[in-house]
């Protein structure tokens, strides 16, 4: 039987948490019509019924320390009547029972959320549809194109993506204002996310045809995080490395955007770095190279150099997102030990021609 697996992330929460038992109720437009540049959902805050605000808003899919605990969550969806549709459905769809914070003394583990980065190449056919409870939002190429928000019980809503008979490209009017652009052929992100923020029913269900497959996710380390300044004058031959990896080969060549920052100085204390690589197709890793030069400040502390991975199209940032490396103060200039020695010979033969001189 065909299948398509999704990788995702749960975060669970516990019931203190503002946002969950909360109020009970359907609520449109809590978030913005388009991604924000970390491809999360930007708080809006609907009417203002079922969220309390935006700083709580923001730490439904972002890692917060004591406010959340996260996992990794992967589904299934199956071909089940051969027919290029793809079904997930869990009628009791309650994935962390027993785990990170528990179940509070209740049946089930109840709040959490949960975040699916993926993309596919488009077609011209595909359809998407979802039923569940509660909160579930959809965005395609980063344009929201399904709105089940707030506390409520099993709702549904599609996303029909057809275009005519030999048309190339879909122009769709969405309900937020936004136009969804598609090009057949052409790769799109899709993403999607869930909360479950009440007792007592948790119901999640997609049937698609949408050929989804997960985004790659970028890793930053430093497999070697030290360098030295060379003697000035010098060429530098102790260089430190940055590698950014992926979990598996890209589909295309990709291009992976970052941000340096650090206590060096780019251009003065190490070499200009770009501010980004590109992946190539069905590779998985990429080295980055920090080149220290020579400066005239002596007895100066270890410098950084830090990169940090920034979100982009055809990816999601792990959680290894900051990389290091040190620069260490050009060690000290050895001695000319030919030139000690000339001067010493030197001396010498001084010394004996004035001996000799006196003694006659």
């Amino acid at each position: 039987m065909p299948q398509i697996t999704l990788s995702g992330k749960i975060r669970d929460f516990k019931d203190s948490h503002a946002d969950f038992e909360h109020v009970v109720a359907p609520e449109k437009n809590i978030v913005e019509p388009l991604l924000g540049i970390d491809r999360k959902p930007v708080y809006k805050g609907g009417k203002g019924k079922t969220t309390t605000g935006k700083e709580n808003f923001d730490q439904w899919f972002r890692d917060v320390e004591t406010v959340n605990q996260a996992t990794s969550l992967d589904i299934v969806l199956d071909d089940r009547n051969g027919n290029g549709i793809f079904t997930y459905e869990n009628l009791e769809f309650f994935p962390i029972d027993d785990q990170l914070f528990g179940n509070e003394g209740r049946s089930h583990n109840y709040h959490f959320t949960y975040e699916i980065h993926s993309e596919f190449t488009y077609q011209g056919h595909e359809q998407f549809t979802f039923t569940g409870d509660d909160d579930l939002w959809v965005f395609i190429d980063g344009k929201l194109v399904i709105d089940l928000g707030g506390v409520h019980g099993s709702l549904t809503d599609d996303i029909d993506l057809k275009i005519t008979d030999g048309g190339t490209q879909l122009n769709k009017p969405l309900p937020s204002g936004e136009t969804l652009v598609l090009e057949k052929g052409k790769n799109y992100s899709f993403e999607l996310f869930f909360a479950e923020r009440h007792t007592t029913r948790s119901h999640f269900r997609i049937d698609t045809s949408l050929l989804l497959k997960p985004a790659a996710v970028i890793c930053i380390k430093s497999p070697d995080p030290q360098a030295a300044e060379p003697q000035k004058g010098q060429i530098c031959i102790d260089t430190g490395k940055i590698l950014i990896c992926a979990n598996e080969p890209v589909m295309q060549d990709t291009v992976i955007g970052y941000g340096v920052s650090g206590t060096a100085t780019e251009g003065k204390d190490y070499k200009s770095i770009n501010r980004s690589v590109t992946l190539l197709k069905g590779e998985t890793e990429v080295c980055i190279e920090v080149t220290p030069l020579a400066d005239a400040v002596a007895c100066e502390e270890d410098e950084t150099v830090v990169v940090t991975l920034l979100p982009g199209e055809g990816y999601s940032v792990g959680d290894c997102q900051v990389a290091r490396v040190a620069i260490a103060e050009a060690p000290p200039k050895p001695p000319n030990y030919l030139l000690i020695c000339l001067v010493l010979i030197f001396l010498a033969i001084c010394g004996a021609w004035f001996f000799l001189h006196h003694a006659a």
